[in-house]
């Protein structure tokens, strides 16, 4: 994959391409499901295929309130490479780029920067300033620029149509499984190790505190089952969200139990998947109630993620 700071440095590589559009936060079945449409068109039409995402989400920018990231800027275009794009343009999204109306957009992004043959995009797809731009608008300038439009089927589940807003809601309460299926992959969070209070260790099961990378969004509290990348190695293990409330904690952290693991890894950076959840955080009477809670709770993640 090329990875590119804008459309204008399109015109040194290629003069023609087949383009697709988005945030794409998650990389998740349906927009996948986009991104792969625009890589076999492009191999139709024998001209590179362009995927046009953005350095943030565009609400940081528009609005007070924007959504919680569910990949990492690094891991976004690691899957985008995934499916086969030729090039992906990271464009940075300010208020000017949020200004161009959808005709400029058309005009000078799509048809004079990157020479669009094929643009195939969500039929929810929106565009230009204010959302302005909707399909109809957008297969209009292309007829009148030269370039064609497809509109790629949204992908739906029994919890209905997968989009990132979805995702988002699950995480949020806790359903982790249901997000696997809506994602074609386990969620999972990147955070660098810091020196927390030291209990787990103190008990018997020292944890990874994890202060997170970015804003990413974070399960509801309790106990999970995951796996946790580390050293270019992946572990089992038990990761704890909440405040720790048998200890009167109020701070919501992340702490990870790596199993079958050792090493001093204060300082590093590791992601961590979120496979199942296992029960609600619980406050208990004492410590050797919590112990006796954390060897069942290990227990069932390795049985459930060693299961073929």
């Amino acid at each position: 994959m090329n990875l590119l700071k804008n459309a204008e440095e399109f015109r040194q590589y290629a003069g023609s391409s087949v383009v697709t559009i988005g945030v794409f936060d998650g990389v998740h079945r349906g927009h996948r499901a986009i991104i792969q449409t625009c890589v076999e068109r492009s191999e139709e039409h024998e001209v590179p295929s362009v995927v046009l995402t953005f350095d943030r989400n565009p609400q940081k920018v528009l609005s007070d309130e924007f959504p919680c990231v569910l990949t990492s800027r690094e891991y976004k275009l690691d899957l985008i490479e995934d499916l086969g794009a030729e090039y992906t343009i990271m464009v940075r999204f300010d208020k000017c780029f949020a200004s161009l109306t959808p005709g400029e957009f058309c005009r000078y992004v799509l048809a004079e920067n990157l020479g669009a043959v094929l643009v195939c995009v969500g039929k929810n797809f929106r565009f230009g300033a204010g959302g302005g731009g909707d399909v109809v608008l957008l297969a209009g300038e292309g007829e009148r620029l030269g370039f064609g439009v497809e509109i790629v089927p949204l992908v739906t589940s029994e919890r209905g149509t997968i989009s990132s807003t979805l995702i988002r809601r699950m995480i949020k309460e806790g359903r982790v499984d249901a997000v696997t299926e809506a994602l074609g992959r386990p969620y999972s969070v990147v955070g660098r190790v810091v020196t927390g209070h030291s209990r787990g260790k103190a008990l018997g099961f020292p944890t990874a505190n994890l202060r997170l990378e970015r804003d990413f969004c974070v399960p509801t509290d309790g106990v999970y089952a995951g796996k946790a990348g580390v050293e270019g190695r992946k572990y089992l293990c038990a990761a704890n969200v909440g405040s720790n409330p048998t200890f009167g904690d109020t701070e919501t952290v992340v702490e990870v139990y790596i199993i079958d693991f050792e090493g001093d890894i204060y300082g590093e950076s590791i992601d961590v998947e979120f496979h199942h959840r296992l029960r609600d955080e619980t406050a208990f009477d004492s410590e050797n109630e919590l112990i006796t809670q954390m060897e069942s709770d290990v227990s069932r993640a390795r049985a459930l993620l060693e299961k073929p």
